[in-house]
This record gives structure tokens, sequence and C-alpha cells, in this order.
């Protein structure tokens, strides 16, 4: 018999916001490193004001992995509205954010959960795409729910 997950995954609500916030700064803190003491309050209050803007009114949609009240892994969907295009008339597309397990939940299928709840609300929204940029420890997640890199992605930084 196979056990249920200890964890469940549902649509993050604004009660979620304050993990959110952790969990994104202990991605943050994975990815770039430690930030300056003299900018930690400030990060965490702008995180913070962004989650309460978007989250409730579902312009960041969010998922998160809950193991009995904790939030312990998170994924986020913005949609794009983008024009009409010859292969996709006019089929919005989307970018996913933050995926982050909880160190000690990694390895407990915690990324996919959240990913397959990401996927289907693609799915549902008619989004002709996903788009992400992954991480070296997040890339065989990603490829074996069928992302794909075609070489193409660029970025011009205007800060």
């Amino acid at each position: 018999m196979i056990e249920p997950p200890a964890f469940t995954v549902r649509r993050a609500t604004p009660a979620d916001i304050p993990a959110l916030v952790e969990l994104r700064i202990a991605f943050d803190h994975e990815l770039a490193g430690p930030l300056p003491a003299e900018l930690v309050d400030e990060h965490r209050a702008s995180i913070e004001s962004y989650l309460r803007s978007h989250v409730p009114d579902g312009r960041y949609r969010m998922w998160v992995a809950d193991a009995s009240g904790e939030v312990v892994g998170m994924a986020g969907l913005v949609v794009i509205d983008r024009p009409p295009h010859p292969r996709s008339r006019r089929a919005p597309e989307a970018m996913v954010f933050n995926v982050m397990t909880a160190p000690a939940w990694r390895r407990r299928g915690v990324g996919r959960a959240v990913m397959e709840a990401v996927i289907a609300e693609g799915r549902a929204l008619g989004c002709r795409r996903l788009v992400l940029r992954a991480s070296d420890d997040g890339s065989h997640l990603y490829a074996a729910l069928g992302f794909r890199d075609p070489g193409n992605w660029r970025q011009l930084d205007l800060d």
C-alpha cells in the first residue's frame, strides 16, 4: 500500500503570506547568498507588499504545500496576455516563479506537487506556454515534467 503524502497542495491565501515571505527569503539566500544586513528588512517588506497586493486579487497565483498547517513548499504563476501570434490566436502565456521547497521537505514530492498544480492552472486558463528559469537543482524536475530548454531565452536587465 502506498502511503499518501504528508502534505496537501492548495491555493495560497493571504494568511499564508508570512510563511511565503520567509520561504522567498530562503529562496533568495540559496540562489544569491545572504543580503547585506542593511537590506534585509527592506527586501522582506518589499516581498510582503508585493504578495499582499498580488495574491488576493489573483495577479500572482500561488500554490503551497501544506503539512499540518506549515507551508513547506510554494510555486507561483503570473499570466501574461500577449498580443496574437500566428500559432497562438492570442492564447495567454504564463511565467512560473518562486518554486521552493523547505530543505527538510526536499525529495519528498513537494516540488513536483506544486508544479503539477501550476501546470494544471496554466492548462485551465488556456495558456499556450509556461516559462521558467531553472536552477541547477530544479532542472531535473522541470525536465521530468516536460519543460525543455529551447536555448533562446535572453534577457536585458534594465536596472
